[in-house]
């Protein structure tokens, strides 16, 4: 290239405005273009249609509440960014996550959603800085410990870099380490006991319980869950397996279920049923006649026909009963795909595992393998093949051998998901041994040593204590670590110096959590202010969140926000 010809791409000029010439035409004036100043990176957040469902926008008989596990996401994800994320948030985006430049909560105890609807009029100031108002189904209704959940959030780095090692992610230690029955108590009648991890003998690897789905990946998975609003409305003839269940172990029965289904003037509706047990023995096996008149059989399928069901008195709520008769009250239920057998049965069930989830090809969630397919690679049995139509007692126990050959292994096993993040928590770890190479593996979760400090009265600082040291304790035997460091906890006397505390550390600590007790003195339009103070006081792209506990009869609320004006 001659020295005077200028290069074939320029770099654009960093002034404001540049003015470009162009040909005249019929001697018109050259065209200006304006080129606008580069905006900054700004985190934002907004509401998936999930979200929306639970807004307070949305009706409140169609509207379906989140779970408090999904705030816990929320704020995992702001505070350790995209590597913590191993599948898309189900109920929002959080856009430009690496720019949250700090993370707030304020759990506010004995404000409902009622409450808040009605002296809505006296929240000015938390009105005009909050968009997002979501239901959420919070420990308060179930009599659960509202400090107990919060609590495993706010991890220091240490803790963090000992958990993405072990687990590969945040998001799966925090579905591991959580109490199973926490959620599901909050849709469930579970009976209520303080049960510790038991010790177990069985030949299981790992403990089968964690192959369970949780409560908000049944709602996630389209499972029939016993929520109100929505749901309530639309699984009103739907009925409990049991009338009351026993907390679920790792000790807790298996037994495989499949239904088949024909096509009615209705809809689908349920034909057979079959469950076996852990030793393969067919527990219960019945025929089910509709109500409705049948418009297709099926056949194909389902292997029934006209001359079957011909004689067939029993019906739906039969097979209800006897189902509830025979099952313990802390059967796991195994199956492909069973959100339909679950609503072909309208039944509800806490405890289920999912071989449609817990195996996967594709490395994608929603990418579902066959049964067919599962059983010809993993345990070498051509099924399905009669062409008469499906067996349930053949699909029943074939979902529960896969089950019970996982537990043989490791929970990667046969699940591209998990090899996937499997193979990253590998490669942190060969690299980790390289101080050079540290950095570059971390550098977009780690620029420096995350801080959280949580702030309230004494009646609420012990518990946290107590929880935190609990924690803890568990995570550095687990890991076998180093002791990590500890979250401060400022115990103040009055709600007022828990607002000023916070608002004069949100600088200075990358998680800041104020957690509020109301009592008489307080007033609707306290909180107005307490808000309003700690709002003002964030610095640019601080996300937000604030949280009413709700009581035992009424959902709490979530109000979002990131600071991005």
């Amino acid at each position: 290239m001659n020295s005077n010809e200028e290069p074939l791409k320029k770099k654009p000029r960093k002034n404001v405005e540049s003015k470009q010439n162009v040909h005249c035409v019929n001697g018109s004036l050259p065209e200006t273009k304006t080129v606008k100043p580069r905006r900054k990176h700004i985190a934002n957040f907004r509401l998936k249609s999930t979200g929306y469902e639970a807004c307070l926008s949305t009706q409140a008989n169609d509207r379906i509440p989140l779970v408090l596990t999904d705030i816990q996401h929320l704020l995992l994800h702001s505070l350790f960014g995209n590597l913590n994320i191993t599948q898309s948030p189900r109920w929002y985006v959080l856009d430009k996550c690496s720019h949250v430049s700090q993370t707030t909560c304020c759990i506010i105890e004995g404000l409902s959603i009622n409450q808040f609807e009605e002296y809505k009029n006296k929240l000015p100031n938390t009105c005009s800085i909050f968009e997002d108002f979501v239901e959420v189904l919070t420990p308060s209704v179930y009599n659960g410990s509202l400090v107990k959940e919060l609590a495993l959030v706010p991890l220091t780095e240490s803790e963090k870099e000992c958990i993405i090692q072990k687990y590969g992610s945040m998001n799966l230690a925090l579905e591991v380490r959580k109490d199973l029955l926490v959620m599901m108590r909050a849709v469930f009648p579970i009976e209520y006991d303080n049960l510790k991890e038991i010790e177990t003998e069985c030949e299981d690897k790992f403990p089968r319980t964690q192959l369970m789905l949780s409560a908000w990946q049944l709602i996630e998975e389209n499972y029939p869950v016993p929520l109100k609003g929505k749901l309530k409305n639309i699984y009103s003839d739907y009925v409990f397996s049991k009338k009351e269940y026993k907390s679920v172990t790792p000790k807790s029965p298996m037994f495989g279920l499949d239904c088949e289904m024909c096509t009615t003037n209705a809809g689908s509706e349920l034909t057979r049923v079959s469950v076996v047990d852990e030793k393969y023995r067919v527990v219960y096996e019945s025929y089910v006649k509709p109500y409705n008149s049948i418009t297709d059989y099926l056949t194909r399928y389902s292997g029934i026909t006209e001359s079957i069901l011909t004689n067939i008195t029993k019906r739906l709520e039969d097979v209800q009963r006897e189902l509830s008769d025979i099952l313990p009250p802390d059967a796991i239920l195994i199956g492909q795909s069973l959100n339909i057998d679950l609503h072909a049965l309208r039944m509800f069930h806490p405890y289920v595992i999912d071989t449609s989830l817990i195996y996967n090809f594709t490395g994608e969630r929603t990418r579902k393998p066959k049964l067919k397919t599962l059983a010809k690679e993993f345990l070498n049995l051509d099924i399905q093949s009669n062409r008469n139509g499906h067996c349930s007692v053949e699909d029943s126990i074939t979902a529960l051998k896969l089950v019970q050959l996982k537990l043989t292994k490791n929970i990667e096993f046969g699940d591209a998901v998990h090899e996937n993040r499997q193979k990253y928590k590998e490669n942190c770890q060969k690299y980790t041994t390289k101080s050079e190479y540290a950095l570059s593996i971390f550098n977009h979760i780690i620029e420096q040593k995350k801080t959280s400090l949580v702030v309230g009265c004494d009646d609420i600082t012990g518990d946290y204590h107590s929880y935190l040291t609990q924690a803890k304790d568990s995570l550095s035997a687990q890991f076998k670590k180093g002791k990590p460091k500890k979250v401060k906890l400022n115990t103040v006397e009055t709600v007022s110096e828990i607002v000023s505390s916070v608002s004069s550390a949100v600088n200075e600590y990358n998680l800041v959590m104020a957690h509020i007790k109301m009592n008489e003195c307080n007033h609707i339009t306290d909180i107005d202010e307490w808000i309003k103070d700690i709002w003002n006081s964030l610095k640019q792209s601080s996300l937000f969140v604030v949280i009413l506990s709700g009581t035992t009869t009424q959902n709490g609320v979530a109000m979002i926000k990131v600071k991005n004006k």
